[in-house]
């Protein structure tokens, strides 16, 4: 520990943009990759006696205003992922969301905050419920007891004292101290220690692995009997060792006689507040080791408790390597569905007492709260309550039936109970066994060596080049598997920015696990270009109730849509645009999509801009079909112009320019009235390489001007008998107040003012609780 004290963490000049963290940049990959929602961090708090809203109120913004994370949002820039702080007085208008009902696994969008939300229901003037919800990214276990002292400090009146150092500071002192040569230390210290490791290290599963989990779980909770509890604190006594070793070496024990395995590996969370100056701080400082067991020869519970013991110690002694970097060392062969290394998860919290005690007046007791989601195949949880010890269970649903949940949680807990109360028992005496025979883990066999005459497309020439550069290899072939040749996430978003800015597609970062190869990813670039393929629903956000299906606008892509679907409590899908040239086409295209969600009852369809055509004329189809009414979201979208010219070239340009432009958080200025001109705009600002051909910015200008035609051809026919919600863009004061909708509607048209123009609209807070209040009556009445 001596090493770390030597000099202080520096506080560093503010400035717009800050670095991440390690731990940071991996959670937001996996946001990207489609597992919004799963690293929340929710609690719910009743609290008794004469509590003030408005001094809580005051309390929350003070402990925000201390802790910099707490307001912070990710944006990318040139490929990577910045943090930028919001300020207090942008920050207080998001605390409290409106649309918010409390719930932990409402997603929060990552880009556009807040990533810490509250909500205060009080039943009485002595009745409330503080509902609290963090994402990981900004929060910990170890933030907990910070957050509540600062926030009853705060309420009572006292000032919170400014930090020495932020967690922005933590995160570039982090950077630095790994790239000074402690990575590459410990890192061989990890691949050296993972050599050999299994496949699968986990409970045969009830069911086979899905390619892409849902992260649907449940969770198990269970008290160890006191005479076990007190035999297991008297053992981790006499053998140096802690409540978490013991319990490790018994869960370890449990995995390797239910898989019929030796080798067992489970993974471990560890806080990162190496340093005294970082205890002070609210902010994500963990880190996953992975730890590993050999059981072999049988030996007795006391004997792998005393390995255990020492494999803990040396694994926190090489703790600061980020787990993703050991990933990317190691290079494990990845099996669609799983995690990398290990699939089950240890973790002990040491107390349940998050709630720091609330000023004289007031009582504060923690509301029980059971998980829906599963990160892993298995995740258990250990900690102390009222003088016991708590043990839980949290399982993925999609694997595991209930009664094998309650039987591994059983069992585990019988095998604990006799391993500290008779430690010399062997482990295969401790009561369990093979829950099926062990499958075979055979690496899939490598592809057949290509022909060396077979030509290369574009495509994948193109791919092999970034590959080359990215990897810093050239022994790239076309069935080469992105990871097998040392990829991991961080340059597989980099690949996909290159991607964007040559060909214009925009594909999410589940990709790289589904299309793994030069040859996958090549042709799911094709497929994107060609625009050919069937229209398919694109999950953004998962909730509760109807969904939303939400149209493209006519730029083709519906990435514009995530925030505001992350910020809605309704599923929400999303569907690209595929070439079609006829609004027509597009809804009888998107119907067929959209015909599983429509099987299982009430949806709403709705659109931004030309998104909101579409979903007109989607929902007077359905209608006209099914006699049901489909309520219609219209996002400052207008009836096209039946009297309106085609735009010539010039027009289309600077139309085209203003939407990319705006659509890309940038403004590529006026007087664009050429392609040239615009491909040097285009790279000045950064949305495209400079020194390209210019192909990019002709696909999109395609896909802009198909969809501009279909949309200036197409007659909007008039009896559409749904509600319909027009959400008009108040600084759009050139346009008619109901956008020509009324004309064309008889089931009731409410317009509701909301503020900024056309493209500020998407942006606006207040969003998302319209278009929710809407829904929640339309959508469930015909």
């Amino acid at each position: 520990m001596k090493a770390f004290a030597r000099t202080r963490i520096p506080r560093r000049e503010r400035s717009d943009l800050a670095p991440v963290s390690e731990i940071q940049r991996s959670m937001w990959f996996l946001e990207q990759a489609g597992r919004a929602g799963a690293y929340n961090i929710g609690l719910s708090v009743r609290v008794g006696g004469p509590l003030d809203p408005g001094a809580l109120r005051r309390a929350l913004l003070a402990v925000a205003r201390r802790h910099e994370t707490l307001r912070s949002v990710f944006v990318t820039e040139g490929g990577e992922v910045r943090v930028r702080v919001l300020p207090v007085e942008e920050f207080a208008e998001l605390l409290f969301p409106a649309d918010w009902d409390g719930s932990a696994e409402a997603p929060f969008a990552v880009d556009g905050g807040p990533l810490f939300r509250a909500r205060l229901t009080s039943a009485s003037p002595t009745e409330h419920l503080l509902s609290l919800c963090f994402h990981h990214v900004v929060y910990d276990g170890g933030s907990a007891a910070l957050f509540w002292d600062d926030l009853w400090q705060a309420y009572t009146g006292a000032e919170l004292a400014e930090l020495d150092i932020q967690y922005a500071d933590y995160a570039a002192w982090q950077q630095e101290r790994l790239d000074g040569g402690l990575l590459a230390r410990q890192t061989e210290w990890w691949t050296g220690h993972l050599d050999g490791a299994p496949i699968l290290s986990t409970v045969p599963p009830d069911r086979p692995r899905p390619a892409r989990r849902t992260g649907e779980g449940r969770e198990l909770r269970v008290r160890v009997p006191a005479g076990a509890h007190a035999a297991l604190a008297r053992l981790a006594r006499a053998e140096t060792a802690t409540v978490y070793m013991v319990v490790l070496a018994a869960l370890q024990a449990m995995i390797g006689l239910a898989s019929g395995r030796t080798d067992v590996l489970v993974g471990s969370p560890v806080s990162g507040r190496v340093r005294p100056e970082l205890r002070p701080l609210i902010g994500c400082f963990v880190n996953t080791l992975v730890m590993r067991a050999d059981l072999a020869g049988d030996p007795s519970f006391l004997d792998h408790l005393r390995a255990t013991r020492l494999g803990v110690l040396d694994a926190f002694d090489h703790q600061e390597v980020p787990f993703d970097r050991v990933v990317e060392s190691v290079n494990p062969l990845r099996l669609p569905g799983t995690s990398p290394l290990f699939q089950v998860l240890y973790a002990h919290q040491g107390t349940s007492g998050e709630v720091v005690p609330p000023p004289a007046g007031l009582t504060a007791e923690p509301v029980d709260e059971r998980t829906s989601t599963a990160k892993f195949d298995l995740l258990v949880t250990t900690w102390e309550e009222d003088g016991g010890l708590v043990l839980s269970l949290e399982y993925a649903t999609e694997l595991y039936d209930d009664s094998s949940a309650d039987r591994f949680l059983r069992e585990l807990l019988e095998l604990l109970t006799t391993a500290v109360t008779a430690p010399g028992t062997p482990l295969s005496a401790l009561g369990t066994g093979p829950w099926q025979a062990p499958a075979a883990q055979t690496a899939p066999a490598a592809p057949a060596p290509e022909p060396d005459d077979t030509p290369w497309s574009p495509t994948e020439e193109f791919l092999r080049d970034v590959w080359a550069t990215l990897l810093g290899r050239t022994d790239i072939g076309r069935r080469a598997d992105f990871f097998d040749l040392g990829g991991h996430s961080f340059l597989g978003i980099r690949m996909l920015n290159r991607v964007r800015l040559e060909y214009g597609v925009e594909l999410p970062a589940g990709v790289l696990f589904e299309a793994r190869t030069l040859e996958g990813l090549a042709a799911a670039v094709d497929r994107a270009l060609r625009g050919t393929d069937p229209a398919e629903l694109v999950r953004l956000a998962p909730g509760e109730g109807p969904p939303l299906l939400l149209v493209h606008p006519v730029g083709g892509g519906i990435s514009c849509y995530v925030p505001l679907a992350r910020r809605l409590p309704m599923p929400v899908y999303g569907i690209e645009a595929v070439g079609l040239d006829g609004v027509e086409a597009m809804a009888d295209a998107y119907l067929e999509a959209a015909a599983p969600l429509l099987d299982r009852g009430p949806v709403a369809f709705g659109g931004w801009s030309m998104g909101g055509v579409v979903a007109f004329e989607m929902a007077r189809r359905a209608e006209a079909a099914s006699g049901r009414t489909v309520p219609v979201v219209l996002i400052d979208s207008h009836v096209p112009d039946p009297d309106a010219e085609a735009p010539g070239e010039a027009d289309l340009v600077q139309w085209f320019a203003a939407d990319w432009g705006a659509s890309a958080g940038g403004d590529l200025g006026e007087g664009i009235t050429g392609r040239a001109e615009l491909w040097r705009r285009a790279e000045e600002r950064g949305l495209l390489d400079p020194g390209r051909d210019g192909d990019t910015a002709r696909r999109l200008l395609d896909r802009f001007e198909t969809n501009i035609g279909a949309v200036g051809r197409f007659r909007v026919p008039s009896g559409h008998r749904g509600p319909v919600r027009l959400l008009a863009a108040a600084g759009e004061s050139w346009a008619a107040g109901d956008r020509g909708w009324g004309a064309v509607t008889s089931g009731g048209l409410t317009v509701t003012a909301v503020p900024g123009d056309h493209y500020g609209i998407m942006a606006d807070p207040a969003l998302p609780g319209e278009i929710a209040d809407f829904l929640k009556g339309a959508v469930c009445h015909e």
